[in-house]
């Protein structure tokens, strides 16, 4: 018998799944000072109702620990294409989504940008509100640019 939430994942492309998974799994980094561990065992648990494929489990591992890594590298980038806008004073949704998608800017090349600033836009407006998805959307563009520029 599969329940509810597992019919519902099936819906869902692997990929994105393994993103919300990832952001519900590093929301919690945003409200305290929590370390790794408690956020892969939050991960764990949230993957033991998902049942990603093994391919996706480890990738999300992966993002998981390295967005952990440098997330003060990646609040930096924050800080200085939002415009006036402390990353303090961003809102923990916000800061969660640009934080996984700034790690796909750098690390994933085989994702093109356009595919990364909407998945940006779809999970922020999952969780917050549209303007809150024009918000992310408009710096992740900005940072975006600014990586394509280094590179």
């Amino acid at each position: 018998m599969t329940n509810k939430r597992t019919r519902m994942n099936e819906n869902i492309p692997k990929k994105r799944m393994m993103r919300k998974l990832i952001f519900e799994s590093l929301f919690q980094l945003s409200i305290k000072d929590v370390k790794l561990d408690n956020i892969l065992f939050t991960f764990e648990k949230l993957n033991e109702q998902a049942h990603l494929e093994e391919s996706y489990y480890l990738e999300a591992k992966q993002y998981i620990e390295d967005i952990y890594k440098n997330k003060n590298e990646y609040d930096a980038l924050i800080n200085k294409y939002s415009e006036g806008w402390r990353v303090e004073r961003i809102g923990n949704i916000e800061k969660t989504v640009m934080r996984i998608f700034i790690y796909e800017l750098i690390n994933k090349k085989d994702i093109p940008v356009k595919v990364i600033l909407n998945e940006s836009t779809e999970l922020t407006k999952t969780y917050a509100t549209q303007k809150a998805a024009a918000f992310v959307n408009g710096i992740m563009d900005k940072i975006a640019r600014s990586q394509a520029s280094i590179m």
